[in-house]
């Protein structure tokens, strides 16, 4: 099966550290994902690493709606709908893959999505967004750094912090 590896390159960089270093993970673990379906390993690894994918581009879109919302970027609606459009992808992918014989044109498909529309969609989409987040952040003299990371703790809470 041949698959395209991603590589994260300089004209994928949003200039915000936190998104740009989730996105570089999640390219990790596509890769990780894709690398396990070549070297053939049983569909329960697959599997796991899908639905380990799934929740975290599940994340990932949370804290970026969250900063929209914090923010108002004007464009939530339409931003929000394609990360809807993209999860609902995701979730019909691995419906797929839980009920075929064969994952090879599951994966196929998760590698031409991947490379094409999230690539894709880093470029356009998540560069404006993180161009008007920047912009208003320094509008309100904010730290943006400071509040992503309040956005995030607020997903990802210990129990040590109750």
């Amino acid at each position: 099966m041949d698959m395209t590896k991603i590589e994260w390159k300089s004209d994928l960089d949003t200039g915000i550290h936190l998104i740009d270093s989730q996105h570089r993970e999640f390219i990790k673990l596509v890769n990780n994902l894709l690398d396990s379906s070549v070297n053939g390993d049983d569909i329960q690894l697959l599997m796991k690493s899908f639905a380990f994918l799934r929740y975290y581009i599940c994340e990932h879109f949370s804290v970026e709606e969250s900063a929209m919302i914090t923010y108002g970027y004007p464009f939530y609606s339409m931003h929000k709908n394609i990360h809807d459009s993209f999860r609902d992808e995701i979730n019909s992918m691995e419906l797929n893959l839980r009920t075929t014989k064969s994952p090879h044109d599951s994966l196929v498909k998760l590698n031409y999505l991947i490379v094409n529309w999230f690539m894709n969609h880093i470029k356009v989409e998540d560069k404006k967004l993180c161009a008007y987040l920047a912009a208003q952040a320094q509008q309100r003299n904010e730290n943006l750094t400071g509040k992503l990371d309040q956005i995030v703790g607020m997903f990802f809470k210990t129990r040590d912090s109750a």
